[in-house]
């Protein structure tokens, strides 16, 4: 008798946390990421490089981001970028604010690169507390990736020649 109340204890425990698992589900990492290569003949390695590194310190919030790896030999910069950027979902979805993302980014004589990897976006509720949101399906990151991280490249590229 006890064995079969533990087993359908368990099976409920199960179907509800797969029904949790399915409401916080975040998208592949392959369509939460994007990334650019530009080539200009105004972009040199040496300047260049030191330009980028101004621009992730002054254009990242610095609450949570911070230049993880730089090698200026090679023209490499890696770290962790939040950008506050408001993007709305639609009707009877939770609008995201807040993403958090790695970065690398390569610059050489005459070529520029800005990978952005990892993009997680949510919102804080008045008393600083991190609501899971995703982006949770293909739509929602294409929008997330369209209204803030294309201008975020543009920037960048602009910024550094």
């Amino acid at each position: 008798m006890m064995p079969k109340r533990v087993l359908l204890l368990f099976s409920f425990f199960l179907l509800f946390q797969n029904s949790m698992c399915l409401k916080l589900w975040i998208v592949s990492a392959k369509l939460r990421t994007t990334e650019d290569a530009r080539d200009n003949k105004s972009y040199q390695k040496t300047r260049s490089f030191l330009k980028a590194k101004q621009w992730l310190e002054y254009k990242l919030d610095p609450e949570l981001s911070k230049i993880e790896f730089e090698n200026q030999d090679l023209g490499e910069l890696r770290g962790i970028g939040l950008i506050k950027c408001y993007v709305p979902y639609g009707i009877g979805e939770v609008d995201a604010n807040e993403h958090e993302f790695e970065y690398i980014v390569k610059v050489k004589d005459g070529h520029a690169e800005m990978q952005i990897n990892k993009i997680f976006s949510f919102i804080r509720d008045p008393n600083d507390i991190i609501l899971n949101y995703g982006p949770k399906n293909e739509k929602v990151a294409k929008v997330t990736i369209r209204s803030c991280f294309r201008p975020l490249l543009d920037d960048f590229f602009e910024f550094i020649k």
